[in-house]
């Protein structure tokens, strides 16, 4: 009898978990499809020409670019200003951001540090690769090693948030004499770290029902951009996703958002980092979970021994898409990582609440 009732709860757990991803993904799509065939118009949104003034604040730094590795791709990044000799500090941001999502520790540390705010690869100002195996983790963590060596320095703070802690997770671990510390936020240490996580927590495979929806041509870039790029209001100031402190992200904040993913291409580069990191991910996570669980094996989650530098999570416990159980996971998977919650605060959790992230970078970094 404890059999099978063992039996129905892995049934009811994990394979309805299975479906749903996908059916949450199928109806969203054709939610759209149905909304864009009674309003058409809303597939347009405008191009924003001019730059609004909080991108070009002299308060921030200075807008520089450099070529890196062989390909030369050109990066954009805002340094702040100061002397040069100061130790270096690269920000990194998530997905759909750029590098304005730091603008609140380039203003707190550029006094100590020289603080680079990257565009990363098809973001922002830089340059935007149209083929979507150009946005694999490995290359633009290449960037990254390619970026601080073009700029003559031997290492560097690595701050990163969302989908950029993956970059700097693995730039910490092909090049650790390139990273003296390591700050990350709401954001995984490795894509294979949160797979072996998502395995186990049907929960967090639902919430990453959108990944399928990636896969698909055409669809995701028409569904980031309808209604004059209306997704971004609601990733930024939505109950269930945006910034639970209303003043953290004003109008200006949100017109700069627009203007950046208005650019041309802009939208196909945030949609190709993951087609080029879960374009059979999605299918083959199915798969294993369900070898996994049928033979009753599990594989252990051994710590990510590649990373010895000091490291720091910090994690805002309002994540709409990633479960604050995950930052337990991956902050025990990096061996000596500190792990900081913040009550109440979103998976934008630097811009939600930037003083109080700003105070535990700088207890963290002055600590020997």
């Amino acid at each position: 009898m404890a059999g099978v009732q063992s039996l129905i709860k892995w049934l009811v757990k994990y394979v309805l978990a299975w479906l749903l991803a996908p059916f949450l993904m199928l109806f969203s799509t054709l939610a759209f499809v149905l909304r864009v065939f009674r309003t058409p118009a809303i597939l347009s949104y405008r191009v924003r020409k001019t730059p609004p003034a909080v991108l070009q604040d002299s308060a921030l730094g200075t807008h520089e670019y450099a070529r890196v590795g062989s390909s030369q791709l050109r990066l954009h990044y805002v340094a702040s200003s100061g002397d040069r000799d100061k130790p270096l500090m690269v920000c990194l941001h998530g997905f759909p951001e750029f590098w304005y999502s730091f603008r609140h520790q380039l203003k707190a540390f550029g006094k100590d540090y020289r603080v680079l705010s990257v565009d990363m690869r098809g973001f922002g100002d830089s340059d935007k690769p149209p083929a979507a195996m150009e946005y694999k983790v490995d290359k633009m963590a290449g960037d990254i090693v390619d970026l601080i060596e073009a700029l003559g320095y031997r290492s560097c703070t690595l701050v990163a948030n969302d989908g950029g802690a993956v970059i700097a997770g693995q730039v910490a671990t092909d090049r650790p004499d390139l990273v003296e510390k390591l700050v990350l936020m709401n954001g995984p240490v490795s894509l294979s770290a949160v797979a072996t996580y998502t395995r186990s927590h049907p929960k967090q495979m639902l919430k990453f029902w959108y990944n399928f929806f990636f896969q698909l041509p055409y669809l995701p870039e028409m569904y980031f951009g309808f209604n004059d790029l209306k997704r971004l209001d609601h990733l930024f100031r939505s109950k269930r996703m945006g910034c639970r402190n209303k003043d953290a992200f004003t109008d200006e904040d949100l017109e700069a958002y627009k203007y950046a993913f208005s650019q041309p291409g802009a939208l196909k580069a945030v949609i190709n980092f993951y087609r080029a990191n879960g374009s059979s991910g999605a299918a083959s996570l199915l798969w294993n979970v369900g070898k996994e669980w049928l033979s009753g094996h599990h594989p252990p989650a051994e710590p990510i021994t590649a990373i010895r530098c000091p490291s720091l999570m910090i994690w805002g416990d309002q994540d709409g898409v990633l479960d604050t159980d995950l930052a337990r996971e991956m902050a025990g998977r990096v061996q000596g990582m500190k792990l900081e919650i913040i009550e109440g605060a979103s998976h934008f959790v630097q811009q939600d609440f930037p003083d109080t992230v700003n105070r535990l970078m700088t207890e963290f970094l002055n600590k020997p």
